[in-house]
């Protein structure tokens, strides 16, 4: 047995014992409040309510039984803490696993994200190059070379008007475009990027003398026709990231400490574009991404599923849980 089978069997087990040690302190929970549920119904009705209300703020989804529910239900008290919006998308994927349908992945893949996208008459990038491997892309300048389904901003670089090339992961600056492909050809390799499929597209953004300015995204979370909230990616030297409310209110998210700035938030016209594609498409959930320059905002893509989405602190979580499900239950009525 090799040393790296003996260490994951080493974690397994580890990972196992720590399961135990909270399947046990749940069964010791869930008994002291079966004892608080029998005890509440014998209280006054203020009293019982406040008592109830904080029982439920300490009990999770998955603790939540059905003699619970009823009994907070039946006093009217909310659920407010059983939403989970990191859950409710690793449900999602399950879904997806179940029955391969979903057709928020389906606008993953950027061709058919730019034809709906055309359907509604939304500004988006002009495209030189779709579903090319990189041995046939013909760079030119002031594009955007990207992977037709990355993510995270892998593999993505922009060409200047200078004959170089800004990586917008990394924020690094390259000398020549040649280096730029030799490095997006090592991505392929190394598997970061799964498939050689790359489209060449415009460039939405601004240069200063000759050299492309670092890339402003704004990325709109999105619940079936409304807004969670927008953050905002600046890429400089070092990236950062701003977070609103829909409403303009600064999110506290529990996400990028260090690493925030303040920008200048949002227009309402930019707003409503986010709210009116999202209300086209007939899923909960979907993150829809925008580029803007100085004179310019401009569709992205679609992210289905955004990295760190598990990252959110307890109260910003379970908002966006609401959030989804607030959508989702729209959305069904509308369907029936």
């Amino acid at each position: 047995m090799s040393n790296t089978q003996k260490k994951s069997d080493a974690l397994l087990a580890a990972l196992e014992q720590a399961e135990q040690k909270i399947q046990s302190a749940t069964v010791e929970k869930l008994k002291i409040a079966n004892q608080l549920a029998a005890v509440a119904p014998t209280l006054a009705a203020k009293e019982r309510y406040q008592v109830l209300e904080k029982m439920a703020s300490l009990l999770s989804a998955d603790e939540m039984t059905e003699k619970f529910t009823r009994l907070l239900s039946q006093n009217k008290v909310p659920l407010t803490n059983v939403a989970s919006f990191q859950q409710l998308l690793v449900q999602a994927t399950r879904r997806r696993q179940l029955f391969d349908f979903q057709p928020e992945w389906k606008l993953n893949n950027k061709r058919n994200a730019y034809k709906f996208i055309d359907s509604l008459g939304v500004k988006r990038p002009e495209i030189y190059a779709f579903n090319q491997p990189l041995a046939k892309i013909e760079p030119r300048k002031g594009t955007v070379l990207k992977p037709e389904n990355g993510s995270s901003s892998h593999g993505v670089f922009i060409f200047d008007e200078q004959g170089g090339a800004f990586e917008v992961r990394s924020g690094e600056t390259l000398p020549t475009v040649d280096e730029a492909l030799a490095k997006a050809t090592k991505m392929v390799e190394s598997g970061t990027i799964k498939k050689d499929s790359w489209l060449l597209e415009e460039f939405i953004g601004d240069f200063d003398q000759g050299r492309p300015l670092p890339p402003v995204d704004l990325k709109f979370y999105c619940f079936y026709g409304e807004v969670g909230f927008v953050l905002k990616v600046k890429r400089a030297d070092q990236t950062r990231y701003c977070e609103w409310l829909p409403d303009g209110r600064l999110a506290e998210t529990g996400r990028y400490p260090g690493k925030t700035f303040v920008g200048n938030g949002f227009t309402s016209q930019q707003l409503e574009t986010a709210k009116r594609i999202s209300k086209a498409i007939t899923t909960p959930f979907m993150r829809i991404d925008f580029i803007k320059s100085k004179n310019a905002f401009s569709f992205g893509e679609f992210t289905p599923r955004p990295g760190q989405f598990s990252s959110f602190n307890k109260e910003f979580d379970r908002y966006l849980g609401e959030c989804y499900l607030s959508a989702e239950g729209r959305l069904l009525k509308e369907l029936i």
